[in-house]
């Protein structure tokens, strides 16, 4: 939306002309009268906001078995995150909805999904993802009594033949696969003992490469890298241009690269993970995990 796309927005709530809750929805009220009118009357949407209107969510928002249907809210830096929970066809069910971070993660989601090795994509609508909810901790949820070593070293070889797929397919994952300092994790362990990967928002897809290379290719390289952490330090206020120099030369580089070598990032990144893991389940945890990986990655 533009600035005066958000404005009109303002105005309306303010003037009591648009409740809160359909802020995202104003335009409708000129568009479709009666339509409007009927979302005004819906109580749904001041629990599920408009995503229980998306696809992947509506029927079990609006169904027959909706009284058990509930969602919370949840995102960190790509915005905010709807996970609705309810039952389909008598089986518990979850939904994630949520704004994509770059152009090509909707595609890369759905390679990732068909693989085996990130959630199932939905039925969803352009500039969101709409997926399956993955049950399970996160590799950073476990306690150090449960990182066993016979544990770890299995989720270590999933993790290796996962990026092998991935990389099969000509995706880079470019994420903090295991932990990043904060202790957050992009691996799910499901119920049956496999992992998922999540969240494809800084993920190349370089089936192209180098002649399909975009700048937004070359940004979500760059902000994984700790060059880009050192530039933003030493960046002061919002200089578009500078920035805007450095993804581009950042992207030069990458272009000289084969796509084998920018993969090799998963494998660094993932060993890094492993380093946090030992300071969060101990050195016999990590030792195991590491293990897994180069068993599998071999």
């Amino acid at each position: 939306m533009t600035p005066d796309d958000v404005g009109a927005r303002d105005r309306a709530v303010a003037a009591g002309r648009c409740p809160q809750r359909l802020w995202p929805l104003w335009p409708l009220a000129g568009a479709d009268a009666a339509l409007w009118n009927i979302l005004v009357d819906d109580a749904r949407i001041g629990e599920f906001s408009v995503y229980g209107l998306f696809p992947a969510a509506y029927g079990m928002v609006y169904g027959a078995a909706a009284d058990g249907v509930a969602v919370r809210y949840d995102g960190r830096t790509r915005g905010r995150v709807a996970i609705i929970s309810g039952r389909r066809g008598g089986q518990p069910v979850g939904v994630v909805i949520k704004p994509c971070q770059s152009p090509a993660e909707a595609d890369i989601a759905a390679i990732a999904g068909r693989a085996g090795v990130g959630p199932e994509q939905l039925p969803g609508i352009a500039g969101f993802i709409s997926e399956e909810y993955v049950p399970g901790p996160f590799l950073t949820d476990l306690t150090p009594e449960q990182a066993t070593p016979e544990r770890m070293r299995g989720i270590g070889a999933a993790l290796a033949g996962a990026l092998a797929r991935l990389h099969a397919a000509g995706i880079c994952y470019n994420d903090a696969t295991l932990s990043d300092p904060e202790g957050r994790s992009h691996l799910v362990i499901r119920p049956d003992g496999g992992i998922r990967l999540i969240d494809f928002g800084v993920a190349l897809l370089l089936r192209a490469h180098p002649a399909g290379l975009t700048f937004h290719d070359a940004y979500n390289a760059a902000r994984t890298d700790p060059m880009f952490r050192l530039f933003r330090r030493m960046t002061t206020g919002d200089d578009a241009d500078r920035l805007g120099k450095f993804v581009t030369d950042y992207g030069r580089r990458l272009a000289g690269q084969t796509a084998a070598e920018i993969q090799a990032r998963d494998w660094r990144i993932a060993d890094e993970g492993v380093s946090i893991i030992a300071a969060r389940l101990g050195p016999t945890a990590a030792n195991a995990l590491r293990e897994g990986l180069v068993a599998g990655r071999q």
